[in-house]
């Protein structure tokens, strides 16, 4: 049994004590009669057997009325105090003063303790003075050695009552000062907690044996478990990887270091394999509680594969971007001071033509490049264009009429093949237009010989706009890649031709951006077939305006 619910037991039998002194006043009472105690004091069998019962009766009222919880300190106090006359009534006309009954007195004294306080006991400690006075007074006869006794007596129970009810007292604050450090201790717990789980990153802490003690709803969701992760060793919990590869104990680190650090290139993977990039500080903690060789940490965990994610792509972007700027830029700047010099040494027109041509292909090249870029950064801003309404038949016509003459020029046939009349869209007709267009200039660069065609039907539930070629196709290896940023193929036919590698990139991303899908079918040395997927529920029929 826990030692409060103990005490608290102990406490309410020493708070109704008094209602048992009948069972201790019969055999008393009855040894006196026979004379086997002192039995000067025993006035008769009437007197003897009125107290006992009046006791027994007031003794099982009040016990049944605290089992009922019927308790009042008014009430309580009336028993009390007829327990005290009782009793004293007893010592006058059954026990005397001198015998051992008295000891029970003490019963009445930590009773009325316990239930009113010192008061309490104080007018307890009086009426046990009043018998002692009573009893001289009524028996004048008693010799002074014996009156001396009953003094003694009433200072000895006194004093053992007194200090049983100090101990108590004592105990009881003992007991209340620790209730309420257990309460604010919970509640300081629990304000720590709560600041915790408000934290948006994942927060754990552990003592000086890598054992789990606080931590919150963050570092369930960041690790993917429901698990109760207090008393768990962190090592067997968190699971972490340097760049190489190599298995970090991070707890092992922190207990070397004993200060303050952070680190951003460790990698935690779960159990089917994936993985993320965590960032992870670090800090020491000794509260002034703890001795100095009791030690914990605070680990702060934040996933940064995101953050990680983009590092790379900028990274990549960067080195890819300014590669593909440096050659056309050294083409073109190299052919025109060609063009200066020849000029000036009176060359062959011809030859200054076609170094002319190249230095304007280049240059045509960088305005596709900067185009693709600008489109690009639109569409990662959300920026370019409000939704209007868009006639797609309209629209393919005039791809039609832009792109035959480049297509006749390939001598390639570009055929335009649609339903009579296409539903209207409500749509950013700018990036449509660009989807489009790097599909059609795609298929016309990539195809030697053959056809381009220009595809548009609908069915139940989607509207398919399709460019297919008859051109050089997409090998197995390439196909998972070929919407990847500045990704082009090793293939010699696609390196004969020049290109940036974001064209399908930026098709993907502005589709995405108007919840549209492209999907692609293609087969090496046979052609491709890429289509923009356009769900229905986004477009809207509508007569074409005037």
């Amino acid at each position: 049994m826990p030692k409060s619910k103990a005490f608290e037991r102990l406490n309410f039998i020493l708070e109704h004590s008094p209602a048992i002194l009948p069972l201790v006043m019969i055999p008393f009472g009855l040894l006196a009669r026979q004379g086997l105690l002192d039995d000067r004091y025993y006035y008769n069998d009437t007197v003897f057997m009125t107290i006992v019962t009046v006791f027994s009766i007031a003794s099982f009222i009040y016990i049944w009325r605290s089992v009922k919880g019927q308790e009042s300190k008014f009430v309580d106090a009336a028993f009390l105090i007829l327990f005290n006359v009782l009793s004293l009534l007893f010592v006058l006309f059954v026990s005397g003063f001198l015998s051992a009954f008295l000891a029970v007195w003490i019963l009445l004294l930590v009773s009325a303790d316990i239930r009113f306080s010192q008061k309490g006991s104080i007018l307890s400690f009086l009426a046990l003075v009043a018998s002692g006075g009573l009893l001289i007074y009524l028996n004048p006869s008693t010799p002074v050695s014996e009156q001396l006794e009953i003094v003694q007596g009433v200072l000895i129970v006194g004093a053992i009552g007194y200090v049983i009810a100090r101990i108590r007292s004592a105990t009881i604050s003992e007991k209340t000062a620790l209730v309420k450090s257990r309460k604010e201790e919970i509640y300081q717990r629990e304000r720590l907690l709560a600041l915790v789980n408000s934290m948006g990153d994942a927060v754990m802490a552990v003592d000086q044996n890598g054992n789990i003690g606080v931590y919150n709803s963050t570092l369930l969701n960041l690790l993917d478990t429901n698990v109760d992760l207090n008393g768990h060793k962190i090592d067997e919990v968190l699971k972490l990887y340097d760049a190489d590869n190599h298995e970090v104990n991070i707890f092992a680190e922190a207990m070397q270091k004993q200060t303050v650090f952070s680190r951003s290139d460790l990698t935690y993977k779960f159990n089917d394999n994936d993985q993320i990039k965590l960032y992870i500080n670090v800090a020491p903690i000794l509260p002034s509680y703890q001795s100095a060789d009791e030690k914990g940490f605070i680990f702060i965990l934040r996933d940064i594969t995101k953050e990680k994610t983009l590092e790379e792509q900028r990274d990549e972007f960067i080195s890819v971007v300014s590669h593909e700027l440096r050659t056309p830029v050294t083409i073109a700047e190299g052919n025109m001071s060609n063009i200066q010099l020849l000029i000036e040494r009176g060359t062959d027109p011809k030859v200054i033509s076609d170094a002319a041509k190249d230095a304007h292909e280049q240059i045509v090249y960088l305005a596709k490049l900067v185009n693709d870029l600008a489109t690009l950064a639109k569409a990662e801003r959300g920026t370019g264009g409000e939704l209007e309404q868009t006639d797609i038949n309209l629209m393919l016509k005039g791809f039609y009429d832009e792109y035959s003459p480049q297509a006749d020029a390939k001598k390639l046939k570009f055929i335009l093949d649609s339903q009579v009349q296409l539903p209207q869209l409500v749509t950013n007709k700018l990036y449509l237009r660009e989807i489009l267009q790097n599909l059609i200039t795609n298929a016309l660069k990539y195809t030697p010989k053959g056809s381009v065609t220009l595809n548009a039907r609908t069915d139940d539930k989607n509207l398919y706009i399709s460019v297919i070629d008859t051109g050089i196709g997409i090998s197995n290896t390439d196909k998972r890649r070929v919407f990847e940023k500045f990704y082009r193929s090793e293939d010699y036919r696609t390196r004969e031709s020049s290109g940036t590698g974001l064209g399908l990139y930026v098709c993907k991303s502005l589709a995405e951006k108007l919840g549209y899908e492209i999907t692609f079918e293609s087969e090496l040395n046979k052609g491709s077939r890429f289509s923009v997927v356009i769900p229905l529920s986004k477009a809207r029929s509508a007569a074409p305006e005037k």
